[in-house]
This record gives structure tokens, C-alpha cells and sequence, in this order.
């Protein structure tokens, strides 16, 4: 058992260096105890230093600690290792906030922790069942967080294997092969009793508080997503800041908020309908103008860069109204960033032509008889693509 999880709160230790060895490029560093904790119970590893040297990961090699530094350190000599802190205590947080929101969920509802996962912004707790209703979830949340406010003690127990196999949870999930003694348990006193090797606040007012998002299917079971702690400060303040930003671009305090933006929402869909409308009406109008051309030469290439498939489809029909064995290329959207695009003509043609203009154009596409489809990711050869519908109709 390491340093860090005989007391979460030490932040500096005088360690030594058993061995430093160079592993492809970095070098693994094992110390005759650690302050930092390795990856384990659901729990990310800790930052800090060995000395002045940055520690860029810790796992663990069986009973051993390493700790990855780019830089080496002298073997049989003693550093003062430090804890990156404020990511240390965030982890504290989430990990306790975990352990009593699954016994909550647990002891009211009967739902069953199979994982959780500690993310670098919202963590998530994996419950085996296939729905969480939003009633169950505030019931949830308001438990936990009158659990937070009994200012609980958290306490850590080392028991054997017999002590360990008498908790309920523990027997649940099984314990690793080849333990025997020294078994970490964590108690929520008038909680819980459960069974981890991660690092933990001493009292649950340190939690400080916990909000419950949102849930997910995964696998037959639910995933609850949620902060704890300063993450729901941060998180409040970002909402803050965005409700003052909102109301400052809307003309209006944030209970007006929504009515504004569905407002705005309806606008643009109104005017999106209008756009297409009238892209339509162009399509007809821009075609009825090239059909002389057309049939003159055999073929028309048009672009448009704020055109859409309708304008191209109609574009392509109103000319197939009036035009007989032409090569249509019909193209729509920004020269940088690319769109859509269709050729429609003499199927032999369409064919051989087809997807070397979707080659041209970095894009993919396909069809059948006289029509070929495709998404292009660049209009900057579409120069190009017009010489090869000119070269086409001479063989």
C-alpha cells in the first residue's frame, strides 16, 4: 500500500529511487514509496514531480509504482516528491461523490453500480437497469446531498479476506485473485462499506455537493452522468456567464431566454423554407436562360456556391425538359469547402466521365444510367472539370 493511500492528504514525500530505467524514450522511475496514486479503482493517476522533474504518468507493475518522467534521476538517492494538488483533490471529490451516489441509487432504488467512469470534465456512474426516470434522478441528487450536509465521516479499513467477504458489496463483485490481507475498504459511516483502492476525502461536507445531469443507454443498463464538488461551482459560473452573454444578445433577462430563442429559431426556419423557395425559382430561370447554349454546344457546367440539391435537381430537370442528349455538370456550395454535385446526360458518357470529375473535385460519389451523384470536398478544379465534359462529347 502506497504513501497516498495510507493518507489521501499527504502532498509532499521524501521517497527513494529504487531504479530508473530508460523505456522508449522516457524513463520509468520506481521509488521506495509514493505520494503520487497510479491508475486504479476507476481513479486516474496523479501529476506531480520527483525533485524538479515533471512525472507524466503513474501505473502500476504488480505491487510497484511507476512513475514516467522524460528526464532521469539518480538510483539510491532521496527527491522530495510532490503532488499535483488541485487535480489530486478534484479526484477526491468525484471518487467519494461516486461511492454515495451509488449507494444511494443502491439503498433507494435498488440499482447496481457495474462501472464509473472519472472523466477530465463529467464523470458517469454505469446503474443495471434500462431506464432512470428524471423522478428517481432528483430523488437521487437530493439524498445524496443531504447525506453531504450530515457531514459523515469517511474512513478507511484494512481487513483480511474473510473480514472483506462479509460486506455485501464486496461479495457481489468478487475480490482479485491472490488476496489474502491488507484489503482496502472505505466506509461512508451510516452508509456504506465498500471496497476500493483509490484515494478519498475524510468527510463527506468535503464533497461539498453533487448534481446529476443527464442518462444514456449503454448495454442494456444506464449511464447517470455528474459533478462534484468545485466541478459544480465551475459549472454554475460558466452558466452564469453565459446567461449574462445571452442576455445581452437577446435584449432580454435570462427568463425571457427561451421564449427569444424559440422565437429566433421559428424565424430561421421561415426564412431557410423562403431561401429554398427562391433557389428553386432561380434554378428555373438560370436554366431557362443556357438552353439555347445547351443545344448549341452540347453541354452546360454550372456552379452556384450558395445553391443546395434542390436548386441542383431542378436546375438538371428543367433542362432534361428541353434539351436532348446534353451533359449537364450542376454544382452547389463554396469553392474551399465543397457540397454537391450531379452529371446527367448520355449514359455511356455519365459513365466515363463520372468518377473522374468526383477525383477531381476530392470527393466521392456514384449513379446508374444517365445520372452520377457525388459528394465533392473542393470546387477549385472545376476549370478542369469543364475541359473534361468538352473533351467527353469529341470521342
Amino acid at each position: 500500500m502506497f504513501a497516498c493511500q495510507r493518507n489521501s492528504y499527504l502532498k509532499e514525500l521524501k521517497s527513494v529511487v529504487l531504479s530508473c530505467k530508460s523505456v522508449a524514450g522516457k524513463y520509468h522511475v520506481i521509488l521506495d514509496d509514493t505520494v503520487l496514486f497510479p491508475e486504479g479503482g476507476g481513479q486516474p493517476d496523479d501529476r506531480g514531480k520527483i525533485g524538479d522533474i515533471d512525472v507524466e504518468k503513474v501505473f502500476r507493475d504488480g505491487s510497484k509504482a511507476i512513475h514516467v518522467t522524460s528526464k532521469p534521476v539518480k538510483e539510491n538517492e532521496p527527491y522530495v516528491c510532490s503532488v499535483d494538488w488541485s487535480r489530486r483533490f478534484d479526484h477526491m471529490q468525484q471518487h467519494s461523490g461516486q461511492h454515495l451516489l451509488s449507494a444511494v441509487a443502491d439503498f433507494k432504488y435498488g440499482f447496481k453500480t457495474t462501472s464509473w467512469d472519472l472523466g477530465s470534465k463529467i464523470s458517469n456512474v454505469e446503474f443495471d437497469v434500462p431506464k432512470i426516470s428524471q423522478h428517481e434522478i432528483d430523488e437521487i441528487e437530493e439524498e445524496c446531498n443531504q447525506r453531504i450536509m450530515e457531514h459523515r465521516n469517511i474512513v478507511v479499513h484494512l481487513m483480511t479476506k474473510d473480514e472483506a467477504m462479509e460486506l455485501e458489496e464486496v461479495k457481489t463483485r468478487g475480490l482479485p485473485d491472490g488476496v489474502v490481507d491488507n484489503i482496502r475498504v472505505i466506509e461512508i459511516q451510516g452508509v456504506e462499506k465498500n471496497m476500493c483502492c483509490g484515494t478519498h476525502l475524510s468527510n463527506t461536507s468535503e464533497i461539498q455537493a453533487i448534481k446529476l445531469l443527464h442518462t444514456e443507454s449503454m448495454r442494456g443498463g444506464t449511464r447517470l452522468f455528474f459533478l462534484v464538488g468545485n466541478r459544480v461551482v465551475a459549472k454554475l459560473a460558466s452558466c452564469i456567464e453565459n446567461e449574462v452573454k445571452l442576455s445581452k444578445i437577446l435584449s432580454t433577462g435570462p427568463d425571457g431566454h427561451l421564449k427569444s430563442i424559440e422565437k429566433i429559431h421559428k424565424s430561421s426556419r421561415d426564412l431557410q423554407r423562403n431561401c429554398k423557395a427562391f433557389l428553386r425559382e432561380i434554378a428555373k430561370l438560370e436554366a431557362s436562360k443556357v438552353v439555347e447554349t445547351a443545344k448549341l454546344q452540347g453541354y452546360i457546367c454550372k456552379h452556384r456556391d450558395d445553391g443546395d440539391m434542390d436548386y441542383i435537381n431542378v436546375f438538371v430537370n428543367e433542362l432534361k425538359e428541353h434539351t436532348k442528349d446534353c451533359v449537364v455538370m450542376v454544382s452547389a456550395g463554396e469553392t474551399k469547402t465543397g457540397g454537391m454535385f450531379v452529371i446527367n446526360g448520355p449514359e455511356n458518357i455519365v459513365a466515363a466521365i463520372g468518377p473522374k470529375i468526383s477525383e477531381m473535385l476530392e470527393g466521392k460519389g456514384g449513379g446508374k444510367k444517365n445520372r452520377y451523384q457525388g459528394k465533392a470536398n473542393s470546387f477549385k478544379k472545376l476549370p478542369d472539370v469543364r475541359k473534361l465534359v468538352e473533351e467527353s462529347l469529341r470521342l
